[in-house]
């Protein structure tokens, strides 16, 4: 268990997240559909997740990109896969960190899920 952030621990986070991700029966599909199958496509994706983590958590500024623009562009996909998004981040987050870090990257991931909701299905109710 990691008791602190690095860049090193949210890369770990971020290579066993997406690892499941790619396999989920209802995330794999929408996710494996805009970035690739290969593990040569999907690196330059964990990278770019990796420097959006690191800059929030470790202010490294590094994250070149606009989220609710990369999300505006993909299909639609159902509203509710952003809780089955939540569910597995907070579960790959509880593996690597102790519980105290998981909770930040828990509040984190909710703020962020909850703006790309408003921002792509044009809702205030959350």
């Amino acid at each position: 268990m990691h008791e602190t952030i690095s860049i090193k621990s949210i890369r770990l986070l971020v290579d066993v997240f997406y690892r499941d991700i790619r396999k989920h029966p209802r995330l794999g599909p929408v996710f494996n559909d805009a970035i690739g199958r290969s593990d040569e496509k999907w690196e330059p994706h964990l990278q770019k997740i990796t420097h959006f983590w690191s800059s929030l958590f470790l202010g490294t500024k590094t994250y070149r990109g606009n989220p609710l623009r990369a999300h505006r562009e993909l299909p639609q996909f159902p509203i509710e896969l952003f809780d089955e998004w939540l569910d597995l981040f907070h579960q790959k987050a509880a593996e690597i960190f102790v519980p105290e870090i998981c909770k930040e990257f828990k509040v984190k991931s909710e703020m962020i899920a909850r703006s790309l909701k408003v921002g792509i299905y044009q809702m205030s109710n959350f």
